[in-house]
């Protein structure tokens, strides 16, 4: 086997092969096993591929009462946390909402020591701005810098900062801070990406 090296891919040729490897079954296994060897088939699907297809078993139990766990969990749907629909409007322009979480403690420790990394994203052009950081302590810090950068370079000013219940955004300075600049704080659920 040889591979040729196109960039930064590496192609690799094989023969290909029109053989369809198959294993046999009983036809004795419950609806159960067969729906779930078929990637959690329908039944109706499976009566389908039995007029398609020679030789595929039929099953003698009839699936009327099936309850697939795997398929229930698949059909449930998370609806977002948020109902309030000063929350669920899209920003009119650039600054009025900035999405903003910390990473960290990052596994690799790159050469500058920062094993941190906090993003700033603007809601309505999606503009993302990374900053690494030392400690979580200096999120403060960063976010001025975005705050100065940001406003200077659009001559806006930022409305609201949407961010989870960190520690680093709960804390009296940055509340404080924020109170000052006239900016309004929304909190939402940690780990939810919403």
């Amino acid at each position: 086997m040889e591979a040729k090296r196109c960039g930064n891919v590496y192609k690799l040729k094989t023969a290909g092969d029109e053989v369809c490897h198959v294993s046999t079954t009983s036809g004795k296994e419950p609806w159960s096993v067969v729906h779930t060897r078929l990637g959690h088939i329908p039944f109706k699907r499976y009566e389908q591929l039995l007029t398609m297809a020679d030789g595929v078993p039929r099953i003698a139990d009839a699936p009327s009462d099936h309850v697939c766990t795997g398929c229930c969990m698949d059909k449930i749907r998370e609806d977002n946390f948020s109902r309030s629909p000063e929350k669920t409007v899209k920003s009119a322009g650039v600054l009025d909402l900035i999405h903003s979480d910390v990473m960290g403690p990052m596994q690799t420790k790159p050469p500058g020591g920062c094993t941190y990394a906090v993003t700033f994203i603007d809601d309505f052009s999606r503009h993302v701005t990374v900053y690494f950081m030392k400690k979580r302590a200096e999120v403060l810090e960063k976010f001025k810098m975005f705050k100065a950068d940001m406003e200077n370079a659009t001559g806006r000013k930022i409305k609201r900062i949407r961010s989870d219940n960190g520690g680093e955004y709960t804390g009296r300075i940055f509340k404080e801070y924020l109170s000052k600049q006239g900016n309004r704080h929304e909190k939402t659920v940690s780990y939810t990406p919403q």
